[in-house]
C-alpha cells in the first residue's frame, strides 16, 4: 500500500499517479507491505538503482547509508515490543524534494506523524530530511522502553536469587540473554551508521539537519552502551544463579554427609548386637535394650556438639 502526502501551502494527501503535478513540492511517499508492482512503479518514477528496489522487497537487509547520484538510501531498525521483541526494518530513500519509507507492517510513530498536519507542516518547511530525521529519531529511542523492562526484569531476577535459586530462574536468564541478543545484532551496526548521518556530508541532508542527526547518534550510542551493560549484568545473573544453586547442593550434600556420618556408628552398634554369638554384653540385663539406645543417643550428642564446634553445619 502506498500513501502520497504532498506540502503546497497545506499538507494534502495525493496519488502516485499524480507526482507529475508535484514537481517542486516537498512529496512523503510512505509504503506498506510493499509488491512487485508497487517496487517497479518507484524504480521507473524515481530512478532507482534495481539493487535498491531489490533491498526494498528483501526482509532482514543489513544497516546501510549508500548514496547515489540522485538519492541516499539508508535501512535502519525499529524495535516492537509485543510477546517477544521483534525488529522492524525500516528503509529511507532521500531525494531532492522527496523521501520514500518502506516497511513490512504499519508502525505507529508513521501513522501518528501521517495523521498530524500541523508536525507535518513543519517538517515540510524545514526539508524533508527533517521528517527522515523526525521517524528516525522516534524509533531509536523506542529502543529505550524495551531497555527499561529488560533492566527491570533483570534486578528481578537478582532478588530472587538472593532468596532461593529456583530451577525457572535459568529459563528467565535464558529468555532475557535471547532479548539482549537480538537487540544487539542492531544496536552496534546502527550506531555506526547514524554516525555516518551526523559526521559525514551528504548531498540531501542538509546542514541545519545536521546538529539533529547527531543528536539521533548520541540516542544511538546510549542504546550500544545499555545493550553491553545489560549483557555483561545478565551474565553476573547467570554466574550468581550457578554459584547458588551450587552452594545449595553443598549444603544438600554436607546435610546427607552429616547424617551419615551420624548413621555409621549408629549402624555398627545395631549391626553388633544383630549377630548371633551366644553371649553378647548386656543381653541377660533387664534394661540392656535401654542402655543400647541410651549409648547410641550419647553418641549422637557427642558427634552433634562436635560438628557444632568445627562449624560445620
Amino acid at each position: 500500500m502506498i500513501d502520497l502526502i504532498y506540502f503546497d501551502k497545506i499538507v494534502k494527501k495525493g496519488d502516485i499517479k499524480d507526482l507529475s503535478k508535484l514537481k517542486g513540492k516537498n512529496v512523503w511517499i510512505d509504503v506498506t507491505n510493499i509488491t512487485t508492482e508497487e517496487s517497479a512503479l518507484l524504480e521507473k518514477k524515481f530512478n532507482l538503482h534495481h539493487l535498491t528496489t531489490e533491498d526494498l522487497m528483501n526482509q532482514n537487509t543489513r544497516i546501510k547509508v549508500e548514496e547515489f547520484p540522485n538519492y541516499l538510501f539508508c535501512v535502519f531498525y525499529g524495535v516492537k515490543k509485543e510477546k517477544e521483541i521483534e525488529l522492524q526494518e525500516l528503509d529511507f530513500i532521500l531525494g531532492k524534494n522527496l523521501i520514500i519509507t518502506n516497511h513490512k507492517k504499519e508502525i505507529k510513530t508513521f501513522t501518528e506523524l501521517k495523521n498530524n498536519s500541523e508536525k507535518l507542516k513543519l517538517l515540510f518547511e524545514n526539508g524533508v530530511d527533517f521528517i527522515f530525521h523526525h521517524l528516525l529519531d522516534h524509533e531509536i529511542d523506542n529502543f529505550f522502553p524495551v531497555l527499561e523492562d529488560i533492566d527491570d526484569m533483570i534486578e528481578d531476577i537478582e532478588e530472587e536469587i538472593t532468596k532461593r535459586a529456583k530451577a525457572e530462574l535459568l529459563q528467565k536468564i535464558l529468555g532475557i540473554k535471547r532479548k539482549i541478543v537480538v537487540i544487539k545484532k542492531s544496536a552496534l551496526p546502527q550506531r555506526e551508521k547514524v554516525s555516518f548521518l551526523a559526521k559525514n556530508e551528504y548531498k540531501f541532508i542538509s546542514k541545519n539537519a545536521i546538529p539533529y542527526f547527531r543528536d539521533i547518534y548520541d540516542h544511538a550510542i546510549r542504546v550500544s552502551d545499555s545493550i553491553d551493560n545489560y549483557r555483561e549484568a545478565i551474565s553476573g545473573s547467570f554466574d550468581a544463579y550457578m554459584s547458588a544453586v551450587s552452594n545449595n547442593m553443598n549444603e544438600v550434600m554436607k546435610t546427607l554427609s552429616i547424617i551419615a556420618t551420624i548413621a555409621l556408628p549408629l549402624g555398627v552398634i545395631s549391626g553388633i548386637y544383630g549377630t548371633n554369638f551366644a553371649v553378647l554384653p548386656g543381653q541377660n540385663l533387664s534394661y540392656g535394650f535401654w542402655l543400647m539406645l541410651a549409648g547410641m543417643f550419647s553418641i549422637i550428642g557427642i558427634m552433634l556438639i562436635f560438628f557444632k564446634k568445627r562449624g560445620w553445619f
